[in-house]
């Protein structure tokens, strides 16, 4: 492999085949982008890396070393990016976050590359983002957390990212130019952390009005991250019309065909939304009215998306009803954007298979011609809708790996299955594989898999061993071997044994006695549980990897899981306890259960975005009122707990292990629940989970404006800096080691 990569990154450095730069790029904006990048993510090392445009047919790289400088060669400003994060990571053993508060340790030292490498895209198109993620870990990000985000975005190769921001500015005023006004059109929308659901036709009002100094800030934010995302050469997705429509046009428009939409997740009717037919001749003016409006904002890549039927029914499910709805609006979009393409998710054909058979997908596709239609096949980790409808009947499409919902905490994810589903559809899927992309609905606690994703791009061969010793070494492996085996383990268990995508540590169901009462909480796990504690052993064993601040996050990780993963046999013993009817056994076990949740809520405090302060916090600077405050503070801890109305389909489904939200909410359910069943055994009757589950729905549904007014959010406010690496390390050992002692025995010398 070593020798192929340098002979190709030699070859590089020659004579290329005859091409052209991207159209509208220049060598030196391509350069320059990249080296602001550099100056932001890695400062020191902007005087020993020179970035040199080269020509090629498809998106390559190739790092080498020239007189003491690192020579990063690339074809446009995100193959240089990725060239720097390979160099980043392989030389240099530094990791780049997503998140903005996680810092980016770059050694003193200048270290060039060993040898020379370097790799070529196997696809064009690299998709990242969910409509959800912008409900789920987006909504309260400000330009700085954009900013390190898009960063990272083309660090990992990503050249077409979803941008939803902003879109309620176009919506309001093409509402305006239709007719409503605006008390009307505010109180349309849902409040900021639903608006993902909002924009996909699933849910109106909820939580609202929206006020309009949310819409103005997100236009001034949607502008900033345009303007970064293009200068990097990215190609944002931005909305356009399909069909949603307040339903204070219905009287406006009378003779428009609008119909109610379905039932969705269990919203009232007043909820609901509605649907502008696509034949209707009112379609084509709002579609042309919203894109101009949007264009004048934001200006237009061309690409857009577009997904009529996400969670709910089709008005009618007849084959040439469904052709004639997506030529419908086809039709619409190219008359007002003659370049337009139109991105899908396809994660109705996967979520509503029973109304989604493989002649209703095939009429559905049939209605917009092959090449201004683009797919996202959303959720390949479960579900390749490529292969059930022969490759998308020939369009384009994008395979995607979900691995996340609601922003869910756990430790999931099978590498193996993602090292052979990726090299299969490189190898079988045929020219109408578009790209690779990851949808996940919240990021999760598993960059591992989600950057793996992406380093398959451009290099399909790369194993998830390998790539897991490659991942070690830009978190402490180039310190200590230990680090490197711990990620073995990790490679061969957590990660191949995994859970099931969208299960929860046991901490955060809603309690029970017989069986789980919540559809998004039931906590399973196929790998052992020493994997788990054998990897934090090996990473805690050598003191010299303790500075490195992605071990430190690592360890928290670990050891957040290892105790959610032990919270569940407490719970079986607590019960135990109950059906023995042994008091004082019961009252110890419930202490315990008390003791772990409150160890996790510790181990989570020392990251700030794994904090329920920072949520609240970050939501209510949003506000220009107290009122407009509290109003996206309510909202803010809706969407963690409850979701939407209380006790319904959604409960807890963006459960997730934060500290806050540990202490404030799931603790406080526990001992709602051990109170109540220690209180039946001292009255000598059978504990009533029927009686209790009805009274902690109300208290669920009660929490978020009742937590709010309590004033709780003052803990790890945002810009507090987090915990040292080295504390970090500390706190996991003196925590997780009350339940394993053996994470603190020494691994034997590494000669």
């Amino acid at each position: 492999m070593k020798t192929f990569l340098s002979a190709m990154a030699l070859a590089l450095s020659m004579a290329m085949p005859v091409s052209v730069f991207p159209a509208g790029r220049s060598v030196s904006g391509d350069i320059e982008a990249v080296g602001r990048l550099t100056r932001r993510v890695a400062p020191s090392l902007a005087g020993i890396i020179r970035y040199e445009l080269i020509p090629a047919e498809c998106d390559t790289f190739a790092v080498t070393a020239d007189n003491g400088m690192v020579v990063i060669k690339g074809n446009n400003a995100i193959s240089m990016a990725v060239g720097l994060n390979n160099y980043l990571r392989r030389d240099l053993g530094v990791s780049v976050s997503w998140f903005a508060d996680d810092s980016v340790q770059v050694p003193d030292d200048i270290v060039l590359p060993a040898a020379d490498y370097g790799a070529r895209a196997a696809v064009g198109e690299r998709f990242f983002l969910n409509y959800c993620t912008f409900g789920y870990t987006m909504p309260y990000w400000n330009w700085g957390d954009w900013e390190r985000f898009i960063d990272w975005m083309a660090l990992n190769g990503i050249n077409l990212p979803l941008a939803m921001t902003g879109q309620e500015r176009t919506w309001q005023l093409t509402w305006r130019r239709l007719g409503l006004d605006d008390a009307s059109i505010l109180s349309s929308f849902t409040g900021p952390a639903h608006l993902p659901w909002h924009w996909m036709n699933n849910v109106d009002h909820f939580q609202g009005p929206l006020a309009q100094p949310w819409i103005d800030s997100q236009e001034s934010l949607q502008r900033s991250i345009l303007e970064r995302e293009r200068e990097l050469g990215m190609t944002p997705v931005m909305p356009a019309f399909a069909g949603h429509v307040p339903d204070g046009l219905r009287a406006l428009y009378p003779d428009a065909r609008i119909s109610l939409r379905s039932q969705w997740s269990g919203f009232e009717d007043k909820d609901r939304c509605w649907f502008l037919d696509p034949s209707d001749p009112l379609y084509a003016t709002i579609q042309n009215t919203f894109l101009s409006i949007q264009d004048s904002i934001y200006g237009t890549d061309h690409i857009y998306g577009i997904d009529p039927f996400n969670e709910v029914d089709s008005p009618d499910w007849s084959e040439e009803y469904l052709r004639s709805a997506s030529s419908g609006i086809y039709s619409t979009l190219r008359a007002a954007d003659p370049d337009a393409r139109w991105l899908q998710m396809t994660w109705n054909f996967y979520y509503d298979r029973k109304h989604w058979t493989k002649p209703r997908i095939k009429a559905f596709l049939d209605g917009v011609p092959d090449e201004n239609l683009l797919l996202l096949d959303y959720f390949c980790d479960r579900k390749e809708i490529w292969r059930m409808s022969d490759a998308y009947f020939g369009k384009p499409f994008i395979w995607c790996y979900l691995g996340n919902f609601g922003g869910n905490t756990m430790m999931v994810g099978d590498m193996a299955d993602i090292d052979r589903k990726i090299s299969a559809v490189v190898a079988e899927a045929g020219s109408n594989l578009a790209g690779i992309g990851g949808t996940l609905e919240g990021f999760s606690m598993n960059p591992v898999i989600d950057e793996y994703v992406f380093a398959k791009v451009w290099e399909p061969g790369l194993g998830y061993r390998q790539w897991a010793d490659r991942w070690a070494g830009s978190r402490g492996a180039k310190v200590s071997d230990a680090i490197a085996r711990a990620w073995r383990i990790l490679a061969d268990s957590v990660y191949v044994k995994c859970t099931r995508v969208g299960e929860a540590c046991q901490t955060n169901s809603r309690p029970f006695v017989d069986k789980p009462t919540g559809g998004y909480t039931n906590s399973s796990y196929r790998y052992s549980q020493n994997a788990l504690v054998e990897a934090l052993r090996l990473m805690l064993s050598d003191e010299r990897a303790w500075s490195n601040a992605a071990l430190s996050r690592d360890a928290v990780n670990i050891g957040r899981q290892l105790l959610g993963n032990h919270f569940a046999s407490v719970r079986d013993s607590f019960v135990s306890a109950y059906r023995r009817m042994d008091i004082p056994e019961a009252r110890r076990y419930a202490a315990d259960m008390e003791n772990v949740i409150s160890g996790i809520d510790t181990l989570m405090s020392t990251n700030p975005n794994t904090t329920l302060a920072k949520w609240v916090s970050s939501a209510r600077a949003f506000g220009k009122t107290s009122r407009q405050s509290d109003s996206l503070e309510v909202n803010a801890r809706t969407l963690l707990t409850v979701w939407g109305l209380p006790g319904r389909k959604l409960n807890d489904y963006a459960n997730r292990q934060w500290a806050g939200l540990l202490s404030d909410f799931y603790l406080q359910r526990w001992k709602m629940f051990t109170d109540a069943v220690i209180s039946a055994m001292e009255e000598g009757r059978e504990y009533d989970e029927a009686a209790f589950v009805e009274s902690v729905k109300v208290w669920e549904g009660e929490w978020p404006e009742k937590s709010m007014l309590s004033g709780r959010r003052h803990a790890a406010m945002p810009g507090q800096s987090a915990v040292s690496p080295e504390s970090t390390v500390r706190l996991v050992r003196s925590i997780v080691a009350k339940y394993f002692p053996e994470i603190l025995n020494k691994t034997p010398e590494i000669e």
